[in-house]
């Protein structure tokens, strides 16, 4: 999907699949966790790494670790599963992202988030897809409360 398209209500999409899913990530923690400024502002930083320079080391630097964004108390109800799905695609892009040759960010972004949606240790299939749909839509902002209704 490029980063022009239109989604599915036919208005024109704003940001690419990683910038939503950033965008996402801070969401849900400046909601459930507002105390941690400090994790909202490196997310903001990820953001702007990658909207006007297409970096992702930052981003990267906060995986692993003692402290590190692995160790963030749980979010409330299915935020908790959002943003887990959300950290791994997230991870798997930017530490993907410059080492594959002839593939474009967005062709990447999709490829890793269809591997996420698919994989075993995210195992609620259905919000899989509810949450790699609004992802690629660009909606995913909009839904997080609804899709927190969906999780058995």
């Amino acid at each position: 999907m490029m980063e022009r398209e239109r989604n599915q209500e036919g208005l024109m999409k704003q940001t690419d699949i990683y910038t939503e899913a950033l965008i996402c990530l801070r969401s849900i923690l400046q909601t459930d966790h507002p105390e941690f400024k400090n994790w909202i502002d490196w997310l903001e930083r990820d953001i702007e790494d990658w909207t006007q320079r297409r970096e992702v080391a930052h981003h990267l630097r906060a995986y692993g670790g003692m402290g590190s964004f692995n160790d963030l108390p749980g979010m409330r109800g299915n935020h908790d599963y959002i943003f887990g799905f959300l950290k791994s695609v997230c991870y798997t892009f930017g530490h993907l992202y410059g080492k594959r040759e002839g593939i474009s960010s967005e062709a990447l972004m999709e490829e890793c988030l269809h591997d996420v949606e698919q994989a075993a240790y995210h195992p609620h299939k259905e919000l899989n897809r509810a949450i790699a749909r609004h992802l690629m839509q660009g909606d995913l902002q909009e839904n997080l409360d609804r899709l927190k209704e969906d999780l058995p």
